[in-house]
C-alpha cells in the first residue's frame, strides 16, 4: 500500500510537470503524403493518387478506415482536384539487404482547404492539425539483449512505429539517446517503467504525454505499454504476430484516445460569442486574428467590437463550446475560462500571445 501511495504521488507530480511545460503544436506534414510506387507510368500514378488521398483523409479525420459514401467515391474518381503538386523521389530501402535496394516514392501535397471541405461534405469528423506530442521510451528484449529505441535508430520496430505514426497523423518522438542521455537512462531504467528518472530525462522534449513500452520479440511481438498524460495514467498490453501489427496496435490506440477528445464531428454550424482579453496593441490584435483564421475547426470570425484590452468576436463553428475550449487550450495561446460575461452568453478567454516554448 505504501508503494502504491508513492507511485500515485509520483504520477500526480509528473502530471503537474506535463501540464505546466507541454503544449501541443501544429503538425506541418499532415497534407504531405508519400506512397511507394513500382514505376512512373500513368496507371500506377493514378492508383497512387487515390491511395495518397485516403491517407490524407485518415490523418485529418482520425479514422482508421475512411467510409465509402458518394462524396468520397467521387473524390477518389478525380483525386487531381485535391492536390497542388507531386513529385517522385528515391530513398534507401530501410530493410538491410532487401531487394530492391532503392524504393521509388510518389510525394503528393494536398490543398488544405480542399481536404477540409471534402471532410465536411462527406460528413467525416475533423481532427485539428494542432496535436499533442507523444514521447516514446521503448525498450526491446530480443535474443537475450535489451535495446532502447532512439531517434537515429533504423530497427524494424522503430521504422514500423514511425511509419504507422506518420500514416495516422500522430506526432511521435523517440529520444535522442545522445551520450549524456545514455548515462541517465539505461535499458534497465526504461524496462522498470515510469519513474522519476524518465520524468527528468523527458523534460528536454516537453511532451504532452509520455509512452513507455517494454517489447519482447520471440515467436510474437509482445508489448507492455504505459501512458501518462496530465492527470491520467493508462496501461495496455498487446501480443502481435508481426512488427507492423505491434506498431499499429499501440499507435492506433493512442490515436483513438486523442480523436475521442479532440476530433470535431460534422454538424450544423453555430455562432459562439467570444470575449478575448489581453489584447493590448495592434500587433496582438493582428496575431489573434491570424491565429483564429488558421484553425480548421473555426469557419469564420466576425469582429463585433474593439475596446481597451478587449476584443468581442462572433465565431462560426461546428464545434460545441466544451470541445472548442479544449482545442483552444492545446497550444496555450488562448486560455479558456468558465467565466461568462454578465447578461450575455459570451465566453471569456485570455490571449497569451506567442505559443509557449
Amino acid at each position: 500500500m505504501a508503494r502504491f501511495a508513492v507511485l500515485l504521488c509520483w504520477v500526480f507530480a509528473l502530471s503537474m510537470s506535463l501540464a505546466a511545460s507541454a503544449r501541443a503544436a501544429p503538425v506541418n506534414w499532415l497534407y504531405d503524403v508519400e506512397v511507394p510506387v513500382t514505376d512512373q507510368t500513368a496507371e500506377v500514378r493514378g492508383a497512387a493518387f487515390k491511395q495518397a488521398l485516403l491517407v490524407a483523409l485518415k490523418r485529418m479525420s482520425g479514422l482508421g478506415e475512411v467510409p465509402m459514401n458518394p462524396a468520397i467515391a467521387a473524390a477518389l474518381e478525380s483525386p487531381q482536384r485535391f492536390y497542388v503538386e507531386y513529385r517522385y523521389r528515391e530513398e534507401d530501402n530501410p530493410v538491410s539487404g532487401a531487394t530492391p535496394p532503392k524504393l521509388l516514392l510518389l510525394s503528393v501535397r494536398f490543398a488544405e482547404n480542399a481536404i477540409q471541405k471534402l471532410i465536411n461534405d462527406s460528413g467525416l469528423p475533423l481532427w485539428s492539425s494542432n496535436r499533442p506530442t507523444t514521447l516514446a521510451w521503448v525498450v526491446v528484449a530480443e535474443n537475450g539483449a535489451r535495446t532502447v529505441l532512439g531517434a537515429n535508430d533504423r530497427t524494424v520496430l522503430s521504422n514500423a512505429l514511425r511509419s504507422r505514426a506518420r500514416e495516422r497523423g500522430l506526432p511521435l518522438v523517440l529520444p535522442a539517446l545522445d551520450a549524456d542521455e545514455k548515462l541517465e537512462v539505461s535499458e534497465a531504467v526504461v524496462w522498470a517503467g515510469m519513474s522519476p528518472a524518465l520524468e527528468q530525462a523527458s523534460e528536454r522534449y516537453t511532451p504532452d504525454q509520455i509512452l513507455v513500452g517494454r517489447v519482447t520479440h520471440g515467436a510474437t511481438w509482445a508489448g507492455d505499454w504505459q501512458l501518462v498524460e496530465h492527470a491520467n495514467a493508462a496501461h495496455f498490453t498487446f501480443d502481435s504476430p508481426s512488427v507492423e501489427a505491434a506498431a499499429a496496435a499501440i499507435v492506433d490506440r493512442l490515436v483513438e484516445q486523442l480523436v475521442a477528445r479532440y476530433a470535431v464531428s460534422s454538424g450544423a454550424q453555430q455562432r459562439l460569442q467570444i470575449q478575448v482579453e489581453g489584447i493590448g496593441d495592434v500587433g496582438q490584435y493582428g496575431a489573434l486574428m491570424k491565429y483564429l483564421a488558421g484553425l480548421e475547426f473555426i469557419d469564420s470570425v466576425q469582429v463585433q467590437q474593439v475596446r481597451t484590452n478587449v476584443v468581442l468576436l462572433s465565431l462560426a463553428t461546428r464545434t460545441p463550446w466544451d470541445r472548442l475550449r479544449d482545442l483552444l487550450a492545446l497550444d496555450g495561446r488562448l486560455a479558456p475560462s468558465e467565466q461568462v460575461e454578465a447578461g450575455t452568453e459570451r465566453r471569456v478567454l485570455l490571449w497569451r500571445g506567442a505559443a509557449p516554448k
